[in-house]
């Protein structure tokens, strides 16, 4: 990795663990709004369900055709209906309170902060995330990590999602980063990984469940300062 003097982190599943947050989140929701005795299901089904219809509307929202709001009601809406549970105004409710909820919550993927002090000892380091801005800011300051990062630039901050090459270029122009000294990791290996070296920059795949093909990557974030000090 000669020449790096600038790693961008992906945020959602590479340094924060959404997975574990927003399970959480889903839980305080099913027991706050008693929804065993609305939907008739397990909490655990409920979850599965939701994750479903947020990948979808998330994929939709990365392509431009739906908006943020939209986003934010329509995966509480879809879950509902699947349990034949019609409440557009329990769907607010719900999109209401998780956004509260679950951006203060505070795990991060394991050695996170250590490999972060470890990387700006030498690197300056950044994040560009596809999250929303006030969201994602909430997430850095609550986990305590807002301090490692020189530039975080968001989609809508660059009026483009990953992998846009626009929101690459913005990052570059924020940082004074160029494209021979610019590493991209994250765990998406389409809009992070592809998308950085499609605009031509260096890319670690952060892979822990070891799915990945591709040249670098690796499954734990300990794993990093052997391969960039």
């Amino acid at each position: 990795m000669n020449n790096i003097q600038h790693i961008f982190f992906d945020l959602d599943h590479t340094l924060w663990d959404f997975e574990t947050n927003s399970r959480e989140a889903l839980n305080e929701l099913y027991v706050h709004y008693d929804l065993l005795s609305k939907l008739a299901v397990e909490p655990k089904i409920f979850t599965q369900r939701y994750e479903l219809h947020n990948a979808h509307y998330w994929k939709l929202y990365r392509e431009n055709q739906i908006s943020k709001p939209r986003l934010r009601v329509a995966r509480f809406e879809a879950v509902l209906r699947d349990f034949r549970y019609e409440d557009k105004l329990l769907a607010k409710e719900l999109a209401r309170t998780y956004l509260q909820i679950c951006p203060v919550k505070t795990q991060l993927f394991d050695g996170a902060k250590e490999v972060l002090q470890q990387l700006r000892s030498k690197y300056e380091i950044h994040i560009i995330t596809n999250g929303f801005e006030e969201v994602q800011w909430l997430k850095i300051r609550s986990s305590g990590i807002d301090h490692f990062f020189r530039h975080v630039i968001t989609s809508e901050m660059a009026k483009a999602k990953k992998p846009n090459p626009r929101i690459f270029q913005l990052a570059m122009k924020l940082s004074g980063a160029n494209l021979e000294n610019s590493l991209m990791i994250g765990d998406n290996r389409e809009v992070d990984i592809k998308g950085a070296e499609d605009f031509g920059w260096r890319a670690i795949h952060f892979d822990p469940l070891e799915q990945s093909e591709h040249g670098m990557s690796v499954k734990s974030l300990r794993e990093l300062p052997n391969i960039l000090l």
